[in-house]
């Protein structure tokens, strides 16, 4: 018997098994039964012959009336055109290959189920080349099962059809072995839910319409499982990163921020906003994702995020998806912040400012230092916010109003 992990080549054989790998990717038995039906369609109810409709998908019980092939006029090779009734109306059926093979098969008298599209040509409803299954005049019972069967509808290419995906699907059921559940069964049994092999089974060959929901429902669940393993994997692997401590200050710019807000925050904002601040204090990276609808207020938490970081020291960048997005975010954060968004204006001066930069020696890495106080007359701190289509940045610099000439140090 097959487990999920079987290659489809000697399952299927390597032409089919080569032309799904092509197709889909699919290598294994595994990977065959996850492609599921995209819906299932019905084979019909038995259909008044006089109701059918050009482009519908029916199924019909009815007796072939007579059979005859003839050549083809357009182009060489032959055609079989059968015609069945249902005792009150009549349809053509056309087959243009192994037509004295259908020949044999559909002799008049003879009671069949014929799945197929309708269409119409020369002025006759007609099935090509319908899908069919051959029943015994008294088979009402099994007639009646076989229209009422759910039909697998698969992603198909033009090289492989819904058909030959299904034939390879039930091949691979039929030599299906036992399988590892990956839910436990008291989890199964407090929700309910099919085993794997169950519901595998139940996806690509349902009994009825609530066979066909209790799979996808476990099955769901399947990708829910590995999803949620995933996402704990990163959380623990963040965990374990290193990264900068930025806590909460005081009498910084989020206070200030906090306010000048026209607003009051919402319970909910404060929650959040606790809860960010709370993971940016923290010794290693923050994996949040805030989720609200539009307008409950998920830019107004970000800043003040931002400006925790840029008050402990740090910079902060909000991205954005396009350059738009990006805009509309400039003027709203541009609006919330007011002042605060502005650098002053330098203060009068008689001689050139000193820089906050420090001259390294030629060849030095060493990072940059600030002017000292006892050198600059007038030190002002400001708060510059630099823009881009795609982010929005904090930086501080300290002018000096006082020129001097410091060894190691650049004065302008």
């Amino acid at each position: 018997m097959a487990g999920l992990e079987e290659s489809l080549r000697a399952t299927l054989g390597g032409k089919a098994a080569a032309k799904l790998d092509t197709a889909f990717g699919l290598t294994t038995t595994g990977d065959l039964l996850r492609h599921y039906p995209r819906r299932y369609a019905r084979r019909g109810e038995l259909t008044d012959l006089a109701s059918l409709r050009d482009g519908d998908h029916v199924t019909v019980f009815a007796q072939v009336e007579r059979a005859h092939v003839r050549r083809m006029r357009a182009r060489r090779g032959q055609l079989l055109e059968v015609t069945v009734t249902d005792g009150r109306a009549r349809l053509a059926l056309t087959f243009f290959n192994k037509v004295q093979y259908w020949e044999r098969q559909l002799t008049p008298g003879r009671h069949a189920m014929f799945a197929g599209r309708v269409s119409t040509f020369k002025g006759k409803r007609q099935l090509a080349h319908p899908e069919f299954k051959l029943l015994g005049a008294d088979d009402a019972a099994k007639a009646a099962e076989y229209a009422a069967e759910l039909i697998p509808v698969y992603p198909a290419t033009k090289d492989v059809s819904t058909w030959d995906i299904e034939k390879c699907v039930q091949i691979v059921l039929d030599t299906l072995g036992e399988l590892d559940d990956p839910l436990p069964p008291q989890l199964r049994e407090r929700y309910g839910l099919a085993g794997l092999a169950d519901a595998l089974r139940g996806i690509h060959r349902p009994a009825d319409d609530e066979q066909a929901r209790r799979a996808t429902l476990r099955l769901k669940w399947d990708e829910a499982l590995v999803l949620q393993a995933v996402l704990a994997q990163r959380r623990l692997a963040a965990a374990t990163l290193p990264a900068t401590s930025r806590p909460p200050g005081t009498g910084g710019l989020a206070g200030a921020f906090d306010a000048r807000l026209p607003f009051s925050l919402t319970a909910g904002q404060r929650d959040v906003g606790a809860g960010i601040s709370a993971d940016l204090a923290r010794d290693h990276p923050m994996h949040r994702l805030l989720q609200g609808e539009v307008g409950s207020g998920k830019t107004v938490i970000a800043v003040r995020a931002m400006l925790q970081v840029i008050d402990a020291g740090g910079q902060a960048a909000l991205l954005a998806p396009t350059e738009v997005l990006a805009q509309q975010h400039y003027r709203s954060v541009s609006d919330l912040l007011g002042p605060l968004g502005q650098a002053p204006s330098p203060p009068p001066r008689a001689g050139r400012r000193c820089s906050t930069r420090r001259r390294a020696p030629r060849g030095s890495s060493s990072a940059p230092m600030p002017c000292s106080p006892s050198r600059c007359s007038s030190p002002t701190s400001a708060w510059w916010w630099s823009t881009s289509s795609t982010g929005s940045a904090w930086s501080s610099v300290t002018r000096c109003a006082a020129r001097h000439r410091v060894p190691g140090r650049t004065c302008w």
